[in-house]
Parts: C-alpha cells; sequence; structure tokens
C-alpha cells in the first residue's frame, strides 16, 4: 500500500508542476477546453496565408484547403457595455514595439500605438483589408499569475 501511495503523491508532484501549481490549487477539468474563434474577411485566402507565413501559426487541414490555426493560450475579459454581441479579438505579445518592427520588415501596416490603462495597442491591417488588434499587456495575465 506505501508503494501505491508513493507513486501517487509523486505522480501528483510531476502533474502539479507542469501545471504550475494548479493541481494544488483545485484545478478541475473545464466543461468547455478551448476557443474556436472565426474572422470574416473580404480576402479569405490572403488572411489564411498571413497567418500561416507571416504568423507563423501551426494549422491542420480541415478539408478542401479550409485552415483551422492553433492560437497561443488566452484570456477572457468581460467588460460593461450598453449593447449586447460587441466582440473584440486582440492577439497579446511581449513587446509591441519589436511586433511593430517585425511586420514592417514583412511590409505589414501596423497603427501607431494607442497608449491605454490596460496595454499598448496596435492594429495590423490584414491582406483581405480587416484589421487586427495586438496589445501588450499592462495588467497581470492569469497565464502566467495566480489565478483567484
Amino acid at each position: 500500500m506505501t508503494g501505491h501511495l508513493n507513486s501517487r503523491v509523486m505522480a501528483f508532484g510531476r502533474c502539479n508542476g507542469l501545471l504550475g501549481g494548479a493541481v494544488a490549487r483545485g484545478y478541475t477539468p473545464h466543461m468547455i477546453p478551448g476557443a474556436h474563434v472565426v474572422i470574416y474577411s473580404k480576402d479569405s485566402d490572403a488572411d489564411r496565408a498571413f497567418f500561416r507565413d507571416v504568423l507563423n501559426y501551426k494549422a491542420v487541414d480541415a478539408g478542401h484547403g479550409w485552415l483551422i490555426f492553433a492560437l497561443p493560450p488566452a484570456e477572457v475579459a468581460v467588460h460593461p457595455s450598453d449593447e449586447n454581441d460587441v466582440h473584440e479579438l486582440f492577439l497579446m505579445c511581449d513587446d509591441v514595439q519589436a511586433l511593430i518592427a517585425e511586420m514592417k520588415k514583412k511590409d505589414v501596416t501596423c497603427s501607431p500605438v494607442d497608449e491605454q490603462r490596460w496595454g499598448s495597442i496596435t492594429r495590423l491591417t490584414l491582406p483581405g483589408g480587416g484589421k487586427l488588434g495586438v496589445y501588450q499587456p499592462k495588467h497581470p495575465s492569469p497565464l502566467t499569475a495566480r489565478a483567484t
């Protein structure tokens, strides 16, 4: 019995370490394990190529050349609004100025940086003409901080 208990404790320790201590904080699997983001575009082929070739996101072919891209870990923030069904998508970066410099090398237009209390924001212009927000957070992230 002691050997079995020891292996369970060791497995717990390995798992807890891999999850950044989440097991010790009472982590349980979520009903919704991920998110699927849809971006509508006037030139979806060009925008898919942008995600593949410029942002270097990994993708799978869902059939007929329809690429679905893996996203980095995500956060969700709920803001007050006078309307429902208003949503925004922002990718996050560690250094917005370095991102803008890298995008310039790839001939991708970025807006001037908009400094907000919560982050430094730029908007990339996708090949299809749409805008994609990218920001450098100024707030703690539940991805790196101990979540409450």
